[in-house]
């Protein structure tokens, strides 16, 4: 049995089978993609099935793990209450999510299931990982690294030999014409923002267990892979990130903050390394794709503007309450949204009116404090970056795990992001 003092934790308890569990529930969410799920034949994003094939492997695992740990504290009912009753802010998310369900199925007539993976996922996760140890911190730690690397070479190498590991489809149909890598993660969208999270978190000294010239490894690996995933808006909102922090620490520098002198010198080593090797990259037309995208965007901004026009078609009454999905969907086609709508925020409210919307955004706002307060100060850059992204691209408002994993990277790689005690 655990110790009264923890039962207001769900974190799996001391030992090798919740270390092993929880490892593999990172593992799942970091090697098994939605697309990937598609691939193998699961339903997991089309109808028929059961209601196992709706949810993430990662997430099957994650429920069964957390319901594990609140059964070991004794009730598992009181650790669930006492759990809650610490941190408010995730009952406020769970009502939230509870009327973005009631009015998907009683209301609007769509499937319940797609709430789970992309928004239930991220609070199990946060339960789960709030209050692990430093020793379990860094065993995750190290499997992120690793999965991340991992992730970058196979995108790279997608790239250089002109495969991809699980096809990319629109409509059902195959999009050969894309040349972004899939890798690990699935689309590359997913893959340029947790990337973009991943390299945020790496600055912010996540890879504090890492030696100095493996963190700047690590760091380009993961720019590299940034190139081949080809996600703009990510890569823009990174770099933006990326001048914060650079314009932070030479403040705290110049106001006599101490810093690394081994860290600069091996900084100063790799300038020159790592310009040549952009030089040769360069050289042999690396860039060259994802520059032509920038230039050419293939209509994607278009489309951005083209949303808003949906709004024309709708009455007060659709606008607040929401309105025929099956009309948003014949507008889309009218349109040619076939990549979806590209904003979650606008998706949200397409689908659900205004008032259910702005229910859950609070909700999700709430919860997101809720995340920071626990994670610490630096993981408030990092959830900056994921919504500044996600608001031009399809992300939350499609079923994905994609906000789970960043909240598992914000918990393991965030320097002050292990069991802080929580403000009085």
């Amino acid at each position: 049995m655990v110790p009264a003092t923890d039962i207001t934790s769900l974190s799996p308890p001391p030992g090798a089978l919740f270390g092993a569990g929880l490892a593999a529930v990172v593992l799942l969410l970091l090697s098994i993609s939605t697309l990937t799920l598609i691939e193998l034949g699961w339903n997991y994003g089309s109808a028929g099935g059961s209601a196992l094939e709706k949810m993430h492997p990662g997430t099957l695992m994650a429920f069964a793990l957390i319901a594990m740990s609140a059964a070991v504290r004794g009730n598992p009912l009181t650790a669930f209450i006492r759990t809650f009753e610490t941190y408010p802010g995730v009952i406020v998310y769970f009502v939230g999510i509870a009327v973005l369900m009631a009015h998907a199925v009683f209301v609007a007539g769509l499937p319940f299931t797609v709430f789970i993976d992309t928004f239930v996922l991220p609070v199990v996760m946060f339960l789960l990982l709030r209050d692990i140890g430093e020793e379990r911190r860094k065993s995750l730690a190290w499997l992120i690294h690793g999965m991340f690397a991992l992730n970058a070479m196979v995108g790279l190498a997608e790239f250089a030999f002109g495969f991809r590991l699980t096809p990319l489809y629109v409509e059902g149909e195959v999009l050969e014409a894309e040349w972004r890598s899939s890798a690990l993660f699935g689309h590359p969208l997913a893959n340029a923002v947790l990337t973009g999270c991943y390299m945020i978190l790496l600055a912010k000294g996540g890879a504090r267990d890492m030696a100095p010239l493996l963190r700047l490894c690590a760091f380009g690996l993961a720019a590299a892979g940034m190139i081949v995933f080809g996600g703009r808006a990510a890569t823009a909102f990174m770099l933006v990130a990326m001048a914060v922090l650079a314009g932070n620490r030479l403040l705290q520098i110049l106001r006599g903050a101490r810093f690394e002198t081994g860290s600069l010198l091996t900084g100063l080593v790799m300038v020159p390394v790592l310009a040549l090797g952009v030089i040769v990259l360069q050289q042999s037309g690396f860039f060259d794709q994802f520059f032509a995208r920038i230039i050419d965007d293939e209509g994607s901004a278009s489309t951005r503007v083209e949303m808003f026009e949906l709004f024309k078609y709708l009455s007060w009454y659709d606008f607040l309450l929401g309105p025929d999905p099956q009309q948003i969907s014949t507008l889309m086609a009218q349109y040619g949204l076939l990549y979806g709508i590209e904003s979650f925020w606008i998706a949200l409210i397409l689908l659900h009116g205004l008032v259910v919307s702005l229910i859950f955004f609070f909700a999700l706002l709430v919860f997101c404090r809720e995340v920071v307060i626990s994670a610490g100060a630096g993981a408030l850059l990092v959830f900056l970056y994921f919504f500044a992204v996600a608001s031009t691209s399809v992300s939350l408002s499609a079923k994905s795990p994609v906000f789970a994993i960043m909240i598992v990277l914000v918990f393991v790689l965030s320097r002050r992001g292990i069991g802080l005690p929580r403000a009085s």
